[in-house]
This record gives C-alpha cells, structure tokens and sequence, in this order.
C-alpha cells in the first residue's frame, strides 16, 4: 500500500446546512487510514454554522480548502468543487453523510490491482436490509449499467473515479436526478470499472433533502426527464431493452401511485394518463406484477379516490 499513497485522492464535499452532521463526516474523512487527501469543501450559501465549522477544519488540516459560494444548489457546488480537483483519483461526499474509516485504503487497492476506470460500493442502509456478501468483480460497461438500473444506484457518493475519465464531465445545474444523468454519461465512457458488495459508505436516512421532500411538479417532470435520459443515452438499446423496460416499469408506476396519493400535484390528471400510457407500452407477459395491472385496469379516478380515503384514515 505505501506505492499507492503518491496518489492524491480529491474529495468533493457540497455543504448547505449540515452542521447537525458535518463534524461527524469531516471527522471520517480526515482520519481516513489513507491519508493522502485534498479535501474540497464548498458550502453553498449555507445560514446555518457550516461555513463556522468548515473553517474550523481548514485550521486544523491542511489538506482541507474552503470554498464560499452564494446559494446555488448541489449541481452548482459540485461544480466549482470539481474545477479544484488535482487529484489522480476523485470522490464524491455529501456532508450529511460519513465513511467507513479504511474506505480510501481498500478502494485504492483495488483500483491499482485492477486498472479500473471507477469502483463502487454499497451504502450501509439498514432501512432496505440489503445482503452484503463482500465479492469484487471487475464489470463490463453492460454489466455495470444492468446492475445501476436492477439497483437503482445511481448516486455518485458510490464510486471512486479515475480523475481522467471524468475531468471535463459537469453536473446541470438547478435540477434533482442530477446525479441520474452524471452517471449515464460516466457509462458511456468507461471501459473497466468495479464493484464491491460491500457497505463502506453510511448513508444518512434522517435528514430531509430536496429528494426525500414534498412530492411536486417539479419531481414528476424531471423523474420522467431523467428516464428518458436513461432510455435515449443507454450503451446498447438492444442488449438492454429488458433491463429498461424494467427500471421504467417500476420507477413510473412508483410515480403513478405518488400522484395518486398527492392528486393535486396533478390536477387535470396529465401526468398520470403520460405514465399509464408508457407503462402499457412497456409490460408483457414476462414482467407482468400486479401492481403494473392495477394501474392497467384500475380508473384513474377510483385510484385516487382510494388514496383519498386512505389519507383520510391516517391523518
């Protein structure tokens, strides 16, 4: 391992509002066990203390940059993060979260071991109770991609990066799913990448982000952006249709039961008609659940009549 530490890890760490959480991720990230680390700290406008304790750090660590910038979101922040980075490999942290301590130190292993162009983990979720078995494999770009879509993990926190493949690759700004789309561009231009079943990452279930808060417009109509995205941008359309048809099948009819239960999201009933449309479109006799019937042969309005009373129930 003492080869591998003349290479610099850059951690990219978006900060707004986290002080509840952020000692507790820095603390992670600084007593790394591998210790050759830039440490990128952007805090996004935050009105909190963050900005207080990131400052705090940078004094005590001088690995570790701060960067102000005024309210602009994730995307944004990652961004200026990322025209920082100088390190031969990169990662991705997000402030409400933290590491396992040895994380950088296996990861890196294998990254050298292996030539690879990315790895990922899983994160230490035990509100799914997910089985971790701890095997590495070496994927190809088909593989990898089947399995993003199977699992839907397409959040950046999980791999470590080869800088060079991904320098010049940006987040869009203003959006949720940013990471959705970062990670079918990452697809299409690596080559070797790893994964390792094992759960390094602690991913935080207790604060509310934008993506775990109230349903809305703007989460229908970029949910169904994002899916296209994936449709239109995936490595083989043909190799993958079932693997598509899948991920559409259960992401849309996720989305078809949310507007049903917050009906006034979608008043004229557009965006469930556009969904219901699709996921005929999309099942067969092979994928056929009953939950993807419901929605088939159900009326709308007797959906959202049901979740009416069901609301009312548990209010």
């Amino acid at each position: 391992m003492d080869r591998l530490k003349n290479d610099i890890i850059s951690i990219v760490v978006p900060v707004y509002n986290a002080e509840r959480y952020l000692r507790r991720c820095l603390n992670s990230i600084i007593n790394q066990s591998y210790d050759n680390l830039e440490i990128i700290l952007v805090n996004d406008g935050s009105t909190d203390n963050s900005l207080i304790i990131c400052n705090e750090y940078a004094k005590k660590d001088q690995r570790i940059q701060v960067l102000n910038i005024s309210n602009s979101g994730s995307s944004v922040a990652r961004n200026k993060g990322l025209d920082m980075v100088k390190g031969k490999y990169l990662s991705f942290v997000d402030a409400d979260d933290y590491l396992y301590l040895d994380m950088y130190k296996i990861l890196m292993q294998y990254m050298h071991d292996n030539d690879l162009d990315f790895i990922e983990i899983e994160p230490h979720d035990q509100v799914k109770n997910f089985q971790y078995d701890g095997l590495f494999s070496v994927e190809s770009p088909i593989e990898c991609t089947k399995r993003i879509l199977r699992r839907t993990s397409f959040a950046v926190w999980r791999r470590l990066y080869r800088t060079s493949l991904i320098e010049d690759m940006r987040f869009i700004p203003g959006i949720i799913h940013q990471d959705v789309f970062y990670t079918m561009d990452l697809l299409k231009r690596s080559t070797r990448n790893g994964y390792l079943n094992k759960p390094l990452y602690f991913y935080n279930t207790d604060s509310i982000g934008i993506i775990r808060g109230k349903y809305s417009l703007n989460k229908i109509e970029t949910a169904i952006k994002a899916t296209e995205y994936i449709i239109n941008n995936v490595i083989d359309n043909k190799l993958l249709k079932k693997d598509i048809d899948q991920y559409v099948l259960y992401y849309y009819t996720d989305h078809f039961y949310l507007l049903n239960k917050n009906s006034t999201v979608d008043p004229n009933r557009l965006f469930r008609k556009k969904l219901k449309k699709i996921i005929k479109e999309k099942i067969n006799i092979s994928n056929l659940k009953l939950r993807f019937l419901v929605v088939l042969m159900v009326p709308i309005f007797l959906i959202e009549k049901l979740f009416s009373i069901f609301n009312k129930n548990n209010n």
